[in-house]
């Protein structure tokens, strides 16, 4: 299924409206939708039904096209993404003090550890975005024999920790069902970067009554805590490819609001590169 029929789908779920009534709300035939919502792209038919969707016309519609881009990132030299099957974790380290930082890696990875022994490096905190993350002994054990004792954030509250010449700010985003879920933004880098675990993704799973209720707060919890973050800001999210604020502002038509009005819009490989 096209990713943009797939964005039709989850909105038109989250805002718990049948076919008919979507296809009334957007001044749409009902057959037109059901053509649209099965991969055959009318432009006109999908501009209406992503208005009414409250979804950004002109991004979905590029999507539809094919012609999607990709945004232009920095190279960070103290930073790695860390591949967990379906999850990925991060590492981030001081390039003065050597202390590191694991994020979202509750569990021995070959490829972090290749990356502390390689680089030298003394992990110092374990910080995970989401605090139901299990999190192996074994794993502890064998940070603490090669460094010092790696510190995982509890509670509820919002946190500052040093890491050499870099700050990293713990923010709560959510608790929720005993599960708290929060937003690492870490200065002192060349550009400020932020671990953002599944904010950006849809929620999934619950009851169908709540699901209006889920996508009504996942859409505020983003605008409260990453769009207003400075559009240079690297987000790093648990799946997904890593992105930035200036380019969700521009391309992700979930949150029409900032389209056409991010100075970002233009910096994508696509027109860098012609």
């Amino acid at each position: 299924m096209p990713k943009w029929v797939k964005i039709l789908q989850a909105a038109q779920a989250g805002m718990g409206w049948t076919d008919e009534e979507l296809a009334e709300g957007s001044r749409t035939p009902l057959q037109k939708l059901r053509e649209l919502k099965a991969g055959v792209l009318d432009s006109d038919a999908l501009r209406r039904v992503a208005r009414a969707l409250h979804l950004g016309a002109d991004a979905l519609l590029v999507l539809a096209q094919g012609g999607g881009v990709l945004p232009s990132l920095p190279n960070l030299k103290t930073l790695r993404s860390i591949e967990m099957g379906a999850r990925r974790g991060y590492l981030l380290w001081d390039s003065a003090s050597r202390l590191a930082a694991l994020i979202d890696i509750g569990g021995e990875s070959p490829q972090a550890v290749r990356l502390l022994e390689k680089e030298f490096l003394v992990a110092r905190y374990l910080f995970f975005t989401e605090s139901s993350q299990p999190v192996e002994p074994e794993w502890i054990r064998f940070l603490e024999e090669r460094s010092a004792l790696p510190v995982r954030p509890e509670g509820e509250k919002d946190g500052t920790y040093p890491l050499g010449t870099l700050q990293v700010d713990r923010r709560l985003v959510a608790v929720g069902e005993g599960v708290s879920r929060s937003l690492y933004l870490v200065r002192g880098l060349d550009v400020p970067v932020a671990f953002i675990g599944r904010l950006l993704s849809l929620p999934d799973g619950g009851t169908e009554e709540g699901r209006s209720l889920r996508y009504r707060r996942w859409l505020e919890e983003a605008h409260s805590h990453i769009f207003t973050l400075s559009d240079e800001t690297l987000l790093c999210p648990s799946s997904g490819p890593v992105t930035s604020v200036g380019f969700e502002k521009a391309h992700n038509p979930f949150f029409p609001e900032f389209e056409h009005f991010s100075p970002f819009a233009s910096l994508t490989e696509e027109n860098r590169n012609p």
